[in-house]
């Protein structure tokens, strides 16, 4: 027990997770957007990350183990079912580390201005995958420890800058709602996409439950309050940098940066971006610990190899931390930050929406954790109808994605069984 992790490391590992790249690399064009379609589609996507977060929450109150949604899927919907939602979730998990590791990469080779050296890139994500991937393999304590040091580290530009800031959030050109209906969403989609990005990764965090003190009455409570303070954090920064740059913003620039130099002049700009370059060191050391425990769970159950459920003479599963690492390393090949961040939203809406129906399940079953959400059916039904307003022009890509995963996690599964 002394290695695990306990309520307050949830809530550091939680805020690791989802704190990271997704905020700092929100495009300018988001922010002009912004200003010219109102603040609504904002609404609808916090609306929609926080009814699925306390589904999430609910869920992690009935069930213990390895996996999250894996978990929760099988056991409303069967073992077929759970191993696709735990299968993708595995795949989901190492490409958003990749993501994040190149979205570190980036940033880095642009404060160092070293971008003039070939692959240089690929080179220094590819190094933070190997070196997390070690510390991982070494142990349960290193990793949490690292954790913590670099979570409340990051805190500290970062609430300054909302210490700062937070006076020029009424200075900021808003309006509430278009005037046109249909541009409420339409013309904000690709904005919209990387912003229910920089919200993901709160259904991470009860994937590792095992490795968790008391996680049925820890997790529920440290999944509600990381996101409710996440959710805080995020309008505040986004507000801020509204009011602080006006209409001062190119579409194509990562704007919190420029924000941060005109609100804390060139000294406290490089403290702040050193601080965000720790922060998503923070959120790749948070994906190197949850992303090879969602396969853990999957061999447990015998539905994948079972040496890599094997936990080493360090009491981790190491050869599940060699292959997500690997395969993190390949990925990193494919493409840059936006094209990654967004097949990465595409891959989450279905275990997004099967655990939200899986929690409806539960409660017309009667099943009950140590967390019952008010209102019976309410939450879950709002999280399934937010995510088909916010989605609907991304419906065929999410299909296609969703049959991919499908088809090789059937392959997988039929293959198992028929040994």
């Amino acid at each position: 027990m002394t290695n695990k992790f306990g309520f307050w490391s949830i809530i550091l590992l939680g805020i690791n997770t989802i704190l990271g790249s997704g905020i700092f690399l929100l495009p300018g064009s988001f922010y002009i957007a912004l200003n010219e379609k109102g603040v609504f589609p904002t609404l609808i996507v916090i609306a929609t990350v926080l009814s699925i977060s306390l589904c999430f929450a609910e869920a992690s109150g009935i069930f213990e183990g390895y996996g999250g949604p894996y978990i929760y899927v099988r056991e409303a919907m069967g073992e077929f079912m759970g191993f696709q939602v735990g299968f993708m979730k595995w795949i989901i998990s190492f490409l958003a580390w990749a993501t994040m590791a190149v979205a570190f990469a980036d940033l880095l080779v642009a404060f160092l201005d070293i971008g003039h050296i070939p692959y240089i890139e690929k080179i220094l994500a590819g190094l933070l995958i190997i070196t997390l991937s070690y510390i991982n393999f070494l142990g349960v304590e290193l990793t949490k420890s690292l954790n913590n040091i670099v979570t409340l580290g990051k805190m500290v530009p970062i609430l300054l800058f909302v210490f700062i800031g937070i006076k020029y959030i009424g200075k900021s050109n808003l309006t509430f709602i278009a005037r046109e209906p249909k541009v409420l969403i339409t013309g904000f989609v690709d904005p919209i996409l990387i912003l229910f990005y920089a919200f993901t990764g709160f259904e991470s965090i009860a994937v590792a439950a095992r490795d968790m003190k008391a996680p049925l009455k820890n997790l529920p409570k440290g999944i509600i309050i990381v996101m409710i303070g996440i959710i805080t954090l995020y309008l505040i920064l986004i507000f801020s940098i509204l009011g602080i740059s006006g209409k001062n913003i190119e579409p194509d620039s990562y704007h919190i940066f420029n924000a941060a130099y005109l609100l804390l002049g060139p000294l406290g700009g490089s403290f702040f971006s050193s601080g965000i370059i720790v922060s998503i060191i923070g959120i790749n050391i948070a994906a190197s610990f949850t992303s090879p425990r969602s396969i853990v769970a999957l061999s447990q159950k015998n539905t994948m190899p079972e040496f890599l459920s094997i936990k080493n003479k360090y009491g981790t599963p190491g050869a599940a931390i060699l292959l997500t690492g690997g395969l993190s390393l390949l990925i990193i090949l494919i493409g840059n930050f936006n094209t990654l961040a967004s097949f990465s939203v595409f891959s989450r809406i279905s275990q997004y929406l099967l655990t939200c129906i899986a929690v409806i399940i539960f409660k017309k079953r009667g099943i009950k954790g140590s967390l019952t959400l008010p209102g019976g059916y309410l939450v879950p039904i709002i999280a399934l109808i937010t995510t088909g307003i916010l989605f609907y022009n991304y419906l065929i890509y999410i299909i296609t994605v969703f049959l991919i995963f499908f088809f090789i996690g059937k392959y997988f599964y039929s293959h198992d069984n028929n040994k």
